[in-house]
């Protein structure tokens, strides 16, 4: 007899994943992918996406701009803080200069006591981005004052002008300066000061924030 042959039986059944997909697939409603409403869905889906993260942008850079010119507020406020006490001590020295020179005194009396007008924060102001949010009315008038008041102390020393009439013009810019100009200096810092504390930011707050950062 021959030896019979036992040819394998070859596995029909498909792996069990196999078995899971085609079912998966049998499930899913093909329909819903062709109809308007399901594309209409996925439309509005992006459109709302991408407006978000634009109201968020929006958003954030409109609180950068406050932020910055919130910070420029104050920067400003500073300066004419500053700017007004140099001016008030300076015109200060300048009326007691005129004081003495209403006395008549010798040259070498008037070279002796020459003033010297501090210019620190008035010089400093050219290299200021914030100088220029000042009212040109402040700048203007201070630029003159001490224009006029150098003037007036060397012509006064070179006996260009006599001691008392250069007294008297010394006088008279300084009530000008001290009566209109500081005054309302003094004041548009003020205003500043309560625009700031208006949007619920203090002085200083802004610039201790940017050293937190």
């Amino acid at each position: 007899m021959e030896p019979t042959n036992h040819t394998p039986e070859n596995n029909t059944k498909p792996p069990i994943v196999t078995q899971k997909f085609t079912q998966a697939l049998k499930t899913v409603d093909h329909k819903e992918l062709k109809s308007t409403g399901f594309w209409l869905n996925q439309f509005f889906m992006v459109i709302s996406t991408v407006f978000g993260v634009f109201l968020a942008a929006q958003s954030g850079l409109e609180q950068a701009l406050k932020f910055d010119s919130f910070s420029k507020m104050e920067d400003n406020y500073y300066l004419r803080t500053s700017l007004y006490d140099e001016v008030n001590d300076n015109a200060n020295t300048v009326a007691e200069y005129a004081e003495r020179l209403a006395k008549s005194p010798p040259t070498s009396e008037m070279e002796f006591f020459k003033p010297t007008l501090e210019q620190y924060i008035w010089k400093t102001m050219q290299f200021s981005p914030t100088t220029l949010e000042t009212p040109s009315e402040f700048l203007t008038r201070i630029r003159r004052f001490y224009s006029r008041a150098d003037f007036i102390i060397n012509a006064a020393i070179n006996r260009k002008m006599s001691a008392k009439q250069a007294s008297i013009e010394l006088t008279k810019i300084t009530d000008l300066i001290k009566t209109q100009t500081l005054p309302a200096l003094k004041n548009s810092a003020k205003q500043l000061k309560m625009e700031l504390q208006q949007n619920d930011i203090s002085v200083g707050s802004l610039k201790e924030l940017e050293n937190a950062n």
